[in-house]
């Protein structure tokens, strides 16, 4: 009997020492990947398989027992051989965290991305608005980048100066980065953007700061690329026309505020961003739009239209050149219950 209790004290005292040491196992740095919505069992099996812990089902126990904040899901740098204290405490140190991936979405406005940053870099929306906005920190960014921010320099009639410029797309955040950091990294893919299409841009009537303008009103009015650049075609038609775009987009944009249905007195707020009622493209550019937006800005496809409606559930876009036939459509494709953009 006093045997059995002494080897069961012994296996105690061991199993302790693993789950407090981590073993006497070859201790190397390694990378390991915990995936969205992974769960504690799930963790704990990644652990055991990448020889971080020496026992996945312990370190489920140990992890049910001891509290902790939420692992968040990323490429972590973390040490074989560890001790349940130390492994569960590196996954919820950022210093640990190798690389995270942040989505910026194509489409989104200054104020939306600002609300996607604030929640990676635990900060308010106002805060991160607040660097954004910061007239310093903006004049750093259009003396590191002057031609891609030639357009924003002294412009004071835009509402965020970096509207459209902070090119949308999944960044790889480090934990030492800061909001500027990202910032940077965004208008460093703006700048290869402006870059890539500098010969198409050549002999353009349209500034960059207008390219940019057009496409992000294109990025909101058609999906595929084939409509944008159809769409943009229609754009290019009426402001060689004189004719104001009409476009709902920038209803919202002018509004702050998203509309179910647009009413003919939506259309008569007094803001320069209403090309419903002012003609040419506006200040600058309503959100921030995707490559393939950019790009029917720069190549439109010429045709000789000058509306067109969007049937969101089929995603069909039908164009018409009068507005009698850009009418019948809208009765045909469009109402309040669900509405549909109509040009």
């Amino acid at each position: 009997m006093l045997t059995l209790t002494l080897v069961v004290a012994v296996f105690a005292l061991l199993m302790a020492f693993l789950m407090k040491s981590g073993g006497t196992g070859t201790k190397k740095d390694v990378k390991v990947e915990i995936p969205t919505g992974a769960t504690s069992d799930q963790i704990a099996d990644i652990l055991d398989k990448e020889g971080v812990v020496f026992s996945g089902d312990l370190f489920k126990i140990y992890m049910r027992v001891v509290k902790h904040s939420p692992i968040q899901a990323g490429t972590y740098q973390l040490t074989t051989a560890s001790g349940f204290d130390k492994a569960l405490n590196d996954l919820q140190d950022k210093k640990h965290v190798k690389v995270n991936a942040l989505l910026l979405k194509e489409g989104q406005t200054l104020e939306q991305m600002a609300e996607a940053m604030a929640a990676y870099f635990n900060l308010s929306k106002q805060d991160v608005m607040d660097q954004l906005t910061d007239p310093n920190f903006v004049q750093e960014c259009v003396a590191k980048y002057p031609k891609l921010l030639s357009g924003v320099k002294n412009n004071q009639d835009v509402r965020y100066q970096l509207e459209g410029y902070l090119f949308p797309a999944t960044y790889e955040v480090k934990p030492t980065d800061s909001l500027k950091t990202l910032v940077d990294k965004m208008l460093q893919e703006s700048e290869k953007i402006r870059q890539k299409y500098a010969s198409t841009f050549q002999g353009q009537d349209l500034t960059w700061h207008q390219i940019l303008t057009l496409a992000s009103i294109i990025e909101r009015e058609a999906s595929s690329d084939e409509d944008r650049q159809m769409v943009s075609g229609v754009f290019y038609n009426r402001l060689e026309a004189g004719m104001p775009l009409q476009s709902d987009v920038t209803l919202l944009y002018a509004h702050k505020a998203h509309l179910a249905y647009v009413t003919e007195a939506d259309t008569q707020i007094d803001s320069p961003y209403n090309l419903y009622t002012n003609k040419g493209l506006g200040p600058g550019p309503f959100n921030s739009p995707s490559e393939s937006s950019i790009r029917a800005a720069l190549s439109p496809k010429k045709n000789d239209y000058f509306f067109f409606v969007a049937n969101l559930d089929t995603k069909k876009v039908y164009y018409s050149k009068t507005y009698e036939e850009h009418e019948a459509l809208v009765k045909e494709h469009v109402s309040e219950d669900n509405a549909k953009y109509n040009h």
